[in-house]
């Protein structure tokens, strides 16, 4: 059965309904986005693709009850991040690609965190070591773009 509901805040939907809800579709926000995919009480969940007003980036993956759970989110810049995710930010275990660098570790509340590898994909240069707030924390080591290499241990 094909539908179509404006719900709060505006916005449309069109795809299967039951029970007077939207279960299943497309809904396009007012300010140009768009989510297809599965819903669950009005909000996104199962799987589904939500891409940004103008272009402003895109998700594809999981959703639980509006939030992004595990899949991949792109910037126009083409930078992404493959990986977990918790209450609409980055968390737990994840990939992150931008420009040369790589991140490959932990994400603690939508920052780099705990440990993880930071590493060029145009030289040899990398850290590998523990991270706080999304920063290098000391104790780890980093092996420079000439191969030269430092161990950081604090305390």
């Amino acid at each position: 059965m094909q539908t179509t509901t404006v719900p709060e805040g505006g916005g449309g939907a069109t795809g299967t309904a039951s029970g007077g809800r939207v279960n299943g579709g497309r809904f396009d926000f007012d300010d140009g986005g768009t989510y297809c995919g599965g819903w669950e009480e009005g909000k996104a969940h199962g799987h589904g693709v939500c891409t940004g007003p103008k272009g402003q980036g895109a998700y594809s993956g999981s959703w639980h009850y509006g939030f992004e759970v595990s899949g991949v989110y792109t910037w126009p810049s083409g930078s992404c991040y493959e990986g977990q995710w918790q209450n609409g930010k980055r968390h737990g275990l994840g990939v992150e690609t931008r420009g040369r660098w790589i991140y490959r570790g932990e994400w603690t509340q939508g920052f780099k965190g705990r440990y993880g590898v930071r590493q060029s994909n145009t030289s040899l240069a990398k850290y590998e070591g523990t991270w706080a707030n999304g920063l290098q924390d000391g104790y780890g080591s980093e092996t420079y773009a000439d191969e030269g290499r430092r161990d950081n241990r604090r305390g």
